[in-house]
């Protein structure tokens, strides 16, 4: 049914108001990035994490599908380390041939798993995950972020691959995206980032 019948039918009592609205949200949080049945994969982070040589420039090559990524190219991130320990995370790309950015806080909130990094781009929202699953520091790096849906109904993920250069071997690409499938991730929701003309 077209979302402007439903919303016809609502009478003006507050519980079927309210009813209104979380139906609404479902389905915006259903088109705004990857929604799957179920839990989470079972994913493995990096034992280990350096963020002093996870600083500096990475450019977006594949990424799953996300709203506040619409109609971007030339997607990058820097990261840069804040006087409280902090990472100030500057994300950019160009849409319909401006500058767009995202100003984010990232940060390691256990050390005993120093992967597991959280992050937010508005003051006033909560850190959502961000799980480095693989880098090298120097070539690559696979993201990966994963939280439930409707409860144990389903699960919304976002999953990045990042390189330090606008491209990035095709061997490397393989590599990370076998070891996605190897966590059960559906990498058939990953698309190709534009970085040409940049």
């Amino acid at each position: 049914m077209p979302l402007p019948c439903v919303v016809s039918q609502i009478q003006n009592t507050p519980a079927k108001m309210w009813s209104a609205l979380v139906f609404l949200g479902c389905v915006w949080a259903t088109t705004a990035q990857v929604v799957r049945p179920g839990g989470c994969p079972k994913t493995v982070t990096q034992t280990t994490l350096d963020l002093q040589q996870y600083l500096g420039n990475w450019y977006e090559i594949y990424k799953f599908w996300a709203i506040f990524e619409v109609g971007q190219k030339c997607v990058g991130a820097n990261y840069q380390m804040k006087n409280d320990s902090h990472i100030r995370v500057d994300n950019s790309g160009i849409r319909s041939g401006s500058k767009v950015e995202a100003i984010g806080d990232l940060y390691m909130p256990d050390t005993k798993h120093p992967a597991n990094l959280k992050v937010k781009f508005a003051t006033s929202a909560p850190y959502g995950d961000y799980w480095v699953l693989d880098t090298d520091y120097k070539n690559y790096t696979l993201i990966y972020s994963c939280g439930p849906f409707l409860g144990p109904l389903g699960h919304v993920e976002f999953a990045w691959i990042l390189s330090r250069q606008r491209t990035l071997d095709q061997s490397i690409v393989d590599k990370l995206m076998a070891k996605a499938k190897a966590f059960g991730i559906d990498t058939g929701h990953f698309s190709k980032t534009d970085q040409t003309g940049c």
